[in-house]
């Protein structure tokens, strides 16, 4: 992992049952750093050194958001519908949630503990910021929120609470604590009464949404915090096998080079597969009609209304994107990672021994589960064009 965590808070997790939500009580910090252009948001006990997480899950950014879970939303002072302030991590590519919830004091004058303060609120923004992908001067930020000890506005403002008693911003540590500040020994020094928070459970709605392929992709890139370590010990005992990765494999110019002789045919089905806002915005630049909404019906009528050529450049101008690259990283990383059975069977390929090692139960990790995937690509296409002829 990386050396110095991006950002780093008191705070513990909470299981979810149905719509209860119960606070863990062990101490924990919460905390974000980046590798490989992916964010990484961790949790670990406090006595657990920085680089033994006890959970880590790997972010695509934009695909996570970290907000506060609210009572009434709009409301000038922010609440918590449960006695204790609690964040919900939501992917939006699967629906899944984390909840975590702030062990630091309350800043309310009269020890509301549902109340967020602004602190609370703008350190919320910040992780949420980050798990986007925006460029964050995280230092610049705590450093405010420190010099500004009162809880900030609202009827509940003024009665401090410590920024020392929250967060650290652990750029020095390697293992241990996050820092001096932030890890006090006796754990009820921190707010007691807070760690009690959402013991009576809060409300929150549950979502059961279909799972599609990015959502089975993302739900693996989520459990990596829980299984990696096991994984790589069992696959460090093969040795890797080199082999390319996708973003090396699909460069610009070995894709333009067939999108230069695809048919028209081909090309309508390129253009499916792209999100109905490429469609649209290029449509719009070259007439003077209104924007369209984003419906798939819009998309449809864009693809009509364009030549091929058009479609042909739009299909280029998407393969130069680094969004593009970005994704075959992320996926190349979920391959090698120990992902190779969940993502083939999520996108129907014939994989061979469905992604595990021979004669085992293990997946297949490192340059071999990629070779794997390509060579399953490749069978099941050459199964489907023989099963047309």
């Amino acid at each position: 992992m990386a050396d110095s965590p991006l950002i780093t808070f008191k705070a513990g997790r909470c299981d979810a049952a149905g719509k209860r939500i119960t606070p863990e009580q062990t101490p924990g910090y919460l905390y974000l750093y980046s590798e490989d252009d992916l964010i990484h948001l961790c949790w670990r006990p406090r006595s657990q050194p920085v680089d033994q997480p006890e959970l880590d899950l790997i972010t695509i950014p934009g695909d996570a958001t970290f907000t506060p879970l609210v009572k009434e939303a709009g409301a000038e002072d922010v609440r918590s519908p449960t006695n204790g302030r609690i964040f919900v991590l939501r992917f939006s590519s699967s629906g899944e949630k984390q909840y975590f919830w702030m062990q630091a004091k309350t800043q309310h004058r009269e020890g509301d503990l549902s109340w967020f303060s602004q602190r609370d609120q703008r350190l919320g923004q910040i992780v949420d910021a980050l798990l986007s992908g925006e460029e964050v001067d995280v230092e610049h930020e705590v450093q405010e929120m420190r010099q500004n000890r009162d809880g900030g506005g609202g009827e509940g403002g003024g009665s401090g609470g410590g920024d020392e008693d929250l967060m650290d911003l652990d750029r020095t540590e390697s293992t241990g604590g996050a820092g001096a500040d932030a890890t006090g020994g006796d754990p009820r020094e921190e707010g007691e009464a807070s760690r009690e928070g959402g013991a009576d459970g809060g409300r929150a709605a549950s979502s059961q949404q279909p799972q599609d392929t990015s959502s089975l992709v993302q739900n693996f890139l989520n459990s990596l915090g829980t299984s990696s370590q096991q994984n790589q010990q069992q696959q460090q005992q093969r040795a890797d096998k080199p082999f390319t990765t996708l973003p090396d494999l699909l460069t610009p110019a070995t894709m333009i080079s067939y999108i230069n002789t695809c048919t028209p045919a081909q090309l309508d089905t390129l253009c499916t597969l792209l999100p109905p806002e490429i469609l649209l915005l290029n449509q719009e630049s070259s007439d003077s009609l209104a924007p369209s909404a984003a419906t798939p019906a819009a998309a449809q009528a864009a693809i009509e209304a364009q030549t091929a050529e058009q479609k042909r450049e739009t299909v280029k101008r998407v393969l130069h994107s680094p969004q593009l690259q970005q994704s075959l990283g992320s996926l190349t990383v979920a391959l090698r990672d120990g992902g190779l059975p969940m993502i083939g069977e999520a996108l129907g390929l014939k994989v061979e021994n469905g992604g595990l090692i021979r004669g085992g139960s293990m997946p297949l990790g490192g340059g071999e589960a990629v070779e794997a995937f390509v060579e399953g690509v490749r069978r099941t296409v050459q199964e489907e064009e023989g099963g047309k002829k």
